[in-house]
């Protein structure tokens, strides 16, 4: 079970999603330890938990489900060709996580009225204040998960492109109103990009082509260009929030050099390097969320992003010795690809 849902890569999911959560304006106070609002927070993390769990759960088995054939001759000791799990029980496993991902989102919607409630007399609250975006995003979510996994893997530049817009919309489902869209920027970027430079040097068909190069400078530039404007119609682009990205450049930088390092390298193949590409990638993901909250003065909550961090490193490693080397190692990059 624990391999079939790569329970310890869930916990990248949920620190992007719980840095959107915990992610304020320097002008915006944060919410005193103790209060209702602080407790409120607490809650909604939890529920993201749940949320972020049950969305990564569903879409690497679905993508186990739709692959075991191939598996059965390409990679033999996943979960469902090494007999581990039968296909219907891992069926049962990703409908039952999809549907619990989208009962706690409906959930958000209440804590997201209770928050106004202790803003504002419940008098003020509009209609407009308790649509259910939460629901909404994650429906979207999920729809993107199928799509990638039952028709964009296989057409090269789209896939790729799809696997950042699920990052990168998954992460505002905690606070779809939010107006700062510097994470979700950042997660579409690097997705994407890792994703294509290892999809090169693991030499996946279909292979890319100029098309794809096209249609994967689109994305990034579509997507980006989109949550900016959106931001500057929110008025949130100021010198003052631009502090907060200093962290993730820096971090940038850093996995960069990594990376240059990792190429260099002569004892490892290029589908190796890949391989590490992808893995390294994913647990920089951690880097990026802290850092962001570290830049923004919110020590707090970097801590919470860290500690994160700390039980998914511990998950990785616990998991692959109960599997004993036969799992985990090999499929654990492949946790959205």
């Amino acid at each position: 079970m624990l391999n079939l849902t790569r329970a310890a890569l869930a916990f990248t999911a949920i620190a992007d999603a719980w840095t959107i959560v915990l992610l304020r304006p320097p002008s915006d106070p944060q919410p005193a330890v103790g209060t209702p609002g602080f407790w409120l927070v607490i809650l909604q993390m939890l529920v993201m938990a749940v949320v972020s769990f049950g969305l990564y759960g569903f879409g690497v088995a679905l993508n186990d489900l739709l692959d075991a054939r191939r598996d059965r001759i390409f990679a033999p000791r996943r979960p469902i060709p090494s007999g581990h799990i039968k296909p219907r029980g891992a069926l049962v496993v990703a409908l039952v996580l999809l549907m619990g991902a989208l009962l706690a989102t409906a959930f958000l919607t209440l804590l997201h009225v209770w928050s106004l409630g202790l803003r504002e007399p419940p008098a003020d609250i509009r209609v407009r204040d308790i649509v259910p975006y939460s629901f909404f995003f994650a429906l979207a979510t999920a729809g993107l998960i199928v799509f990638y996994n039952a028709t964009s893997k296989y057409l090269g530049g789209l896939g790729l492109v799809t696997l950042g817009l699920i990052r990168a919309l998954h992460c505002l489902i905690g606070e779809p109103r939010t107006p700062l869209l510097f994470l979700s920027m950042i997660l579409l970027t690097h997705v994407i990009v890792i994703s294509t430079v290892a999809y090169r040097l693991e030499n996946k068909r279909p292979r890319l082509n100029r098309g794809d190069l096209l249609t994967i400078a689109l994305g990034l530039l579509i997507g980006n260009g989109l949550m900016l404007w959106y931001m500057m119609t929110r008025r949130q682009w100021s010198a003052e929030l631009l502090a907060m990205l200093i962290g993730p450049a820096i971090a940038g930088v850093v996995y960069v050099l990594w990376a240059a390092g990792l190429m260099l390298s002569k004892r490892l193949s290029p589908r190796q390097k890949g391989e590490r590409l992808s893995l390294m990638g994913l647990f920089w993901l951690f880097v990026y969320d802290a850092s962001m909250l570290l830049a923004n003065g919110q020590q707090l909550a970097g801590a919470a992003i860290t500690l994160l961090l700390l039980c998914a490193v511990l998950s990785f490693f616990g998991i692959r010795w109960l599997s004993r080397g036969s799992i985990m190692p090999r499929v654990g990059y492949r946790a959205e690809r």
